[in-house]
């Protein structure tokens, strides 16, 4: 193919995904008519994106499609426009009893060969061969024996319930997607594509750069403000990880801890609201619950998870001895924040809308509006045609990953639902515990970390939701609390070896050697993996009780992730010996177990160590 088609090509392509999100905006104005014609004309436009721009190899084509991909993106037109086309008929069949015509039966299956394939170039083998063993589940499950038996489906069954049914590819996360989910991403492409993500960078840099330890402390508020924005750790690494990681080894820490901390911060952003990689959205009609309710519940646990790692880093600093960067080789504060202020106003605008209850839909909007609004009153010159449709387009084809495996993963929600497969796992959990709700929680944050190995953070959600949560809830687990434990342990799934894509994705960044930053990520990680049990015996954590309350336990929390730091770090403004690493370990369980007497026990404890080495450490500065 010569250069000149493979142009032609890229802007064909190019004008697609500006399209999909000019009529995605449209929708917010107008609305939806029906949504399984909508859902259908969301997920035609994603896979046609996905076979236009990404080759058979799963690398960016750059326009270079070949017959293969024209032919999967002409079965892509055919089979899915054939259910908004026919959109009608295919409501009005009565289901699982009026038979497919010829036409229906080649569409539907040409639907599911066309999901796989495009989730196979999107992320790769796991999801998609996930996907074939539950199908052979469906298929063949009648003739295991015991609990996981169930009773025979035809071909024509399994097929209509994972793709006309709405428990299946064309589900409600799919409907997420294509409403809530694509609006967030085209506001994240205008943000992007306007200057917000240097702008944090930039605002985190002259915040901690000057700092002990400061490189990888930007590491950690920059991938925390850039990565609420982005919501996927592999991209928060390449995008943030390119500057901050070889900062972090220039100034003396190992290219592995280097690796490990923009890992670490970089996942965390699939935690910290407003997106949370799109799983905010989901969550919330799962749960039948405001947007803003999951955000207020993930936010102390976010802030949590960063601030350990913040504590960790530092900790790492002082053992290595490495100082701040020079101001004069960072952004100036007051610089960053005159040129670039007006850039944080679409999250006021957003946050407020959401308070006042809007649908996050129209919120969305509002705030892509308020955007456009304040850069031609700031910065016009950056408000141009180049501009708008860069972002247009960056946010279309940013949203084709969540759409395609979401409707990926309905294949599996499809076959838990249509064999009873999530009531089955609910009794083996239960049956496996004894009743024992520590037990269960263990059982299912080791399931939630094998099932999520591999897999972007909506799918591993959505299966982990289906399959893990409802046994949790059973056990007496508050349903907040239950599907937050289950999406902290699918989201650790990306920096816990064996299969660890953001450490590894850092570990090429930073010359290191792949696993043992796998394994320093979980080491630095600590508190997030203690987190979730936290808030399942403590809900106060997620925001459910008074103001009081909800401001003690996260100083208590906070005291403990720094207790906890010193017994694993073994410094506190110095070396400490052994026995005291004991103690803080000891100080680190008081404060974080949810009893006031252990609280007030644990919080001694801290100020004694604590005042004791900084006047030990400030008198021995004295003595030199």
């Amino acid at each position: 193919m010569s250069e000149r088609t493979s142009k032609i090509f890229a802007t064909v392509f190019r004008w697609i995904a500006i399209l999909m999100a000019i009529y995605h905006l449209i929708t917010c104005v107008v609305g939806i008519q029906a949504s399984q014609q909508h859902r259908a004309l969301h997920l035609l436009l994603a896979c046609v994106l996905t076979f236009g721009c990404f080759n058979f190899r799963g690398k960016k084509s750059g326009g270079k499609t070949n017959i293969l991909d024209w032919v999967l993106i002409a079965a892509t037109i055919f089979s899915m426009g054939y259910l908004v086309v026919f959109n009608k008929v295919i409501e009005n069949r009565i289901a699982f009893v009026t038979p497919f015509t010829v036409v229906q039966y080649i569409a539907i299956i040409l639907i599911v060969v066309l999901v796989l394939e495009a989730t196979r170039r999107l992320t790769g083998l796991t999801l998609p061969i996930a996907c074939l063993i539950f199908l052979a589940y469906a298929l063949w499950g009648d003739k295991l024996p015991g609990v996981l038996g169930h009773s025979h489906f035809s071909v024509k069954r399994i097929l209509e319930q994972i793709t006309i049914t709405t428990e299946g590819i064309f589900g409600s996360s799919l409907g997420i997607s294509a409403t809530y989910v694509v609006i967030f991403i085209i506001l994240a492409g205008f943000l992007e594509t306007t200057g917000a993500g240097q702008f944090f960078i930039d605002l985190a840099s002259s915040v901690t750069g000057t700092k002990r330890g400061g490189p990888a402390k930007i590491a950690v508020l920059g991938s925390c403000l850039f990565g609420s924005i982005s919501g996927s750790s592999v991209a928060n690494v390449v995008s943030t990880g390119t500057f901050t990681i070889p900062l972090s080894k220039s100034v003396g820490y190992p290219s592995y801890f280097a690796g490990a901390v923009e890992a670490v911060a970089s996942t965390g952003g699939q935690l910290m609201p407003p997106v949370m990689a799109a799983v905010a959205f989901i969550m919330a009609d799962n749960l039948g619950v405001p947007y803003i309710s999951i955000c207020g519940a993930a936010l102390i646990p976010a802030l949590l998870y960063y601030i350990s790692l913040f504590f960790m880093v530092d900790a790492k600093a002082v053992k290595l001895g490495i100082a701040g960067l020079k101001k004069e080789n960072l952004p100036k504060g007051k610089e960053v924040l005159k040129n670039g202020w007006f850039l944080a106003l679409p999250f006021v605008v957003l946050v407020a809308l959401l308070m006042m209850n809007f649908t996050p839909m129209m919120a969305g909007f509002y705030a892509i509006i308020s955007l456009l609004v304040i850069l031609l009153i700031f910065n016009r010159e950056k408000l141009n045609w180049k501009t708008i449709t860069d972002a247009l387009e960056s946010g279309a084809k940013g949203v084709i990953s969540v759409s395609v495996t979401s409707a990926c993963a309905g294949i599996i929600v499809g076959v838990i639902m249509i064999t009873g497969l999530g009531l089955k796992f609910t009794s083996i959990i239960t049956t496996v515990s004894n009743g024992n709700l520590l037990i269960a929680l263990i059982l299912s944050a080791i399931v939630a970390i094998i099932l999520g190995m591999g897999l972007p953070t909506v799918p591993a959600y959505i299966v982990m939701s289906s399959l893990v949560a409802p046994a949790l809830i059973k056990m007496g687990v508050a349903p907040m609390a239950a599907h937050m434990f289950v999406l902290y342990f699918a989201v650790l799934s990306c920096i816990t070896p064996p299969v660890a894509i953001a450490s590894y994705a850092a570990a090429a960044i930073a010359d290191a050697n792949a696993v043992k930053v796998g394994f320093e990520s979980v080491r630095l990680a600590i508190v997030a993996y203690v987190i979730p049990f936290l808030f399942v015996y403590n809900p106060v954590l997620l925001f459910e009780g008074g103001a009081v309350d909800i401001a003690i336990c996260f100083i208590t929390a906070t005291m403990g992730c720094m207790a906890l730091t010193w017994a694993i770090e073994g410094v506190i403004e110095g070396k400490i010996p052994w026995w005291l690493r004991i103690v803080s370990l000891l100080c680190a369980a008081c404060l974080v177990w949810p009893e006031h007497i252990t609280d007030v026990v644990g919080a001694v404890i801290f100020v004694v160590i604590y005042y004791f080495y900084r006047y030990k450490v400030k008198k021995a500065a004295q003595t030199v």
